[in-house]
This record gives structure tokens, sequence and C-alpha cells, in this order.
């Protein structure tokens, strides 16, 4: 797993370089040209944090790519073809530069680039799933068509789910679009199956231990259809509730059982799955409940907390031993190269505080500080329990009383009853001093430090769970519900009752 940047020939395109031709299949579920901004929420506090924006502008990063895409053109014929085809939109679009016309001209030289280098990393036999709804999915069919080609054209598919809707003068909007393209004539594929209309399930009941309780339970078995028939291009597949157990709490988040059939019907157990906007992990879960190798990409470092619980809890996988992560710190040596990027920056401050368990704030207009909790505090007086604030700021340069200063007043304007103040540099007699001047917060009879801090060092990398002695919290925020745990000789439910 890796997060990516906005195209360039120095990031994105020699990532894609090292795989050219190893990757059997594509599964992605990329920004929709939607106008909204994500929001996530990263634990039960409820405090909101923009997983990503899905709007876009005419801007500098826009026209260089346009430019970088038609320097590509003079070497390569599918990006000719590309620099082509976003031509011809200058004009449908009316050569636009602000309002919805030049948010579509932008989005398309974003996602241009990214469906040539699928297309190119893709084996001769390999196939691309292209995840996209009504508000761009025809101009997307189109530049398709000229990097795939017409004729590797399979299915536009149709996934169709229900969900409440407001009033409106229009059809209920309850779909989206899959365009399925192969690279070649010849692909692999494995026939799926669903009943016949009329058909009756015959449903198979059998008791047995549970493997994780070892009492007795009784098992059903998928519908045993008697009479099945090719599988249609219209998918009935209920969207994830909000209390499903598989939610994670990720903006976007797809069933995975749809990204199964993807990958059941158009690849083979060992062949390698990738996702360039994985977001949660959906595909890579999928690909890895079936077997297959997989390679999942993020813009975001938000993206890769829940794909590694998702892949510990679902998997029993480790980052490191099972899987490797790049452009995550794992030592203090890449810590150093993301506070260094200053482009970057926010993803380290994000990082860290997501470590003890706290949301991110936003970047801009974070109100003197970084990340923010809670814990609930019993007030026996009037026998309430009540949330109390905890907070933590980031410091990346050289620390000093005035920095640790400012951030106590923050403490106090916020009333939080902790703050936690973290550096890469010691802290000093001076600051130390100060924390005795915060006092303490008292929480079911234990006395805690208000003003804390957490140096991080090689010896969090070497050992994460000192964290718990370095900084002294009365809590941890709840996590979401576990995912349940996959073991690999069990059968994969794809088909669900709506």
């Amino acid at each position: 797993m890796c997060p990516c940047e906005k195209f360039t020939s120095e990031t994105t395109y020699k990532f894609y370089e090292k795989l050219k031709g190893g990757v059997d299949i594509v599964c992605t579920d990329p920004p929709f040209n939607s106008g909204r901004n994500y929001n996530t929420f990263l634990s039960e506090s409820q405090s909101q944090r923009t997983a990503f924006v899905d709007t876009w502008t005419w801007d500098d990063a826009a026209q260089a790519a346009r430019r970088e895409i038609a320097q590509l053109a003079r070497e390569s014929e599918t990006y000719a073809a590309l620099n082509d085809a976003l031509y011809g939109y200058d004009y449908v679009l009316q050569k636009a530069t602000s309002g919805p016309l030049s948010a579509m001209r932008a989005y398309l030289a974003f996602m241009g680039p990214r469906l040539v280098e699928c297309h190119r990393v893709l084996h001769p036999t390999g196939c691309m799933y292209l995840h996209c709804d009504p508000t761009a999915s025809h101009y997307l069919k189109s530049l398709m068509d000229v990097v795939f080609g017409v004729a590797n054209f399979r299915n536009e598919i149709v996934w169709s789910y229900r969900r409440w809707a407001g009033k409106s003068q229009k059809y209920q909007s309850m779909h989206d679009t899959i365009l399925f393209y192969s690279k070649g004539k010849d692909i692999v594929w494995n026939t799926p199956m669903e009943p016949k209309a009329g058909s009756t399930p015959k449903y198979k009941r059998w008791n047995a231990r549970d493997p994780e309780t070892g009492k007795m339970r009784t098992y059903t078995d998928k519908a045993v259809i008697v009479n099945e028939t090719n599988m249609r291009d219209v998918w009935e597949i209920p969207r994830l509730q909000s209390r499903a157990k598989e939610r994670l709490g990720y903006p976007t988040q797809k069933p995975r059982v749809l990204y199964e059939r993807m990958i059941e019907a158009s690849s083979k157990p060992g062949d390698i799955v990738l996702d360039p906007f994985c977001g949660c992990g959906t595909t890579i879960d999928a690909a890895e409940t079936l077997n297959r190798q997989w390679i999942g990409i993020d813009i975001t470092l938000l993206a890769l907390d829940p794909m590694q619980k998702r892949l510990r809890e679902r998997h029993g996988l480790e980052p490191s031993v099972d899987y490797e992560i790049a452009g995550y710190p794992t030592n203090m040596q890449e810590v150093t190269l993301l506070v260094r990027d200053q482009k970057k920056y926010h993803d380290f401050a994000n990082w860290a505080v997501t470590r003890i368990g706290l949301e991110p704030t936003a970047d801009v207009g974070d109100g003197g500080f970084d990340g923010i909790g809670s814990v609930k505090v019993w007030n026996p007086r009037n026998q309430k329990s009540r949330n109390t604030r905890v907070i933590a700021e980031v410091k990346s340069g050289r620390t000093n009383v005035s920095t640790l200063r400012a951030f106590c007043h923050t403490l106090r304007e916020t009333k939080a009853q902790i703050g936690i103040f973290i550096t890469l540099t010691p802290v000093s007699s001076g600051m130390k001093a100060m924390q005795e001047e915060m006092g303490t917060f008292q929480h079911n009879g234990v006395s805690y430090p208000r003003l804390q801090f957490w140096q991080i060092d090689d010896g969090y990398f070497a050992n994460p769970a000192s964290l718990n002695e370095t900084i002294q919290l009365p809590w941890r925020i709840e996590s979401r519900h576990k995912s349940a745990r996959h073991f690999k000789d069990e059968q994969t439910e794809l088909m669900l009752k709506s």
C-alpha cells in the first residue's frame, strides 16, 4: 500500500513503470467529480475530519497536468490519443475556466493519465473495472474507449441498490455504473451465474462448532439454485447500512461482495489485483479473501489506519511482516523526510495524533491544535456524565517555553481536560515546569497530568506499545466494532437480500 501524489512523471509514472505488464486486474472506485467534501469519523467521538475533497478547479495543477499529457503525447500513442480526446472535450466543455464545466475539464485532466497508466501495467489478458456514477460516467467511457479501444469494451454494469431518498422532481438515483474493459481479445473469465427468474432457492443447514467460540451452532449454506443462468449486467447488491458489521466509517465505502464479484469473474487465485484509489481497502480485502495478491494506493494517510485494522482483524496480516507500506513512517528517518516535505506536513501531524487515538483537525483553521478526542466524566452532583475534551498539538521544529505557553492557552480556552504536546525534540526543564503549573485531571479516583508530552523517537517504532507508558490517559477512544475474521475455507456470499 502507498499514498499516491498528483500525477507527475516523477511519481505516479515511475511507480506504474515498475508494474508494467504485471497486473492481472484493476478494480477501482475513483472520485466521481461529485462536488462534495467527504468527511470521515475516525472514532466514536464524532469529530469530523475531511477525508478527501471531490471538487475540482481549473487551476495551475490542472493546467500543468494538461501540459504534461501533451508532452507525453510525443512519446506515446496512447497519450497522444488521450491528448486529442481532452482537446475535443475542451470544445464540448466550452473551454470553461470557472464553474461546473471547468470542474469537469480539471477532473478529466486528473483521470486521463491514470487510466493510461492502468492500461499500461495490465497483463495482455488483464481487465479493468472502473466504478463511477452518472456525473462523469459518460465522459469516462469515452476516455476508456480511447485508451483501451472501443473493441475492448465488455460491459456497462449497473449496480442497483435502495436507500432513503428525499422529495425531488426526478426519478430517484439509486445506481452506480461500472465500466468493464479488457486490454485485449483474450481474457480470464470465470462465468458468474445467477438464478433464473422464478427459481426456488433451497437451503442447506447443519450443526458444527464455531471456530472462535467452540460452541455448537447452526450454519446455513448459501442458497443452492437448481436453475442458473449467466449473470446479467444489472447487479442488485445492497449498499452498506450505517450499522453494517462491515462498515468502517470511511466515506464512499462500498460492499466487499461487489468487488469480490469482479475479482472472482476476471482473475485466478494468485493473480495481482490493483486498486489505485483504494480508500479504506475494500478491494484489497476482497482480493485477500479470494487468495489474490494485491496492491493498493491512496492519496491520504488517513486511509491506512482502517486498511491496517481491516487486514489485521479479517485476515491476521501485519504491516512490514505480511505486506509492505510505502509513504508511511516506520522509523525516524522516514519521519524526518515526511516533515521536510511541506506538502506532506499535515500528513505527519495527522499520523501523529491518530497514534494516540485522537481525531485530526482541519488542515486550515485548526484552532491551535492538531488532534481532538473526548473522555466521559461522571458528575456525582447532578448524576450525569459529560464528554470532556482531550487535545494535541504537533510541533516538528524546535520547541520552547513560548510555543508550549501558546498551547497551554489553547488548552484553557477550549476547556480541555488533557493536552498532549507532541515533539521531535527533547522537552526542556522549563517546559516540564509548566507541566507542574497546569496541574492534574481527576478521573475515577485517579490523577492524571493535565499537560503531557510525547517526544517521537526510535523507541516508539521499536515498541509502539511503549506509548501507553509515555502518555497517561484515562481512556482509549472506543474503536469501531471488529471486522469478522475471514477463514480461507469459508464460502463467500455474493448475493444478499435487498
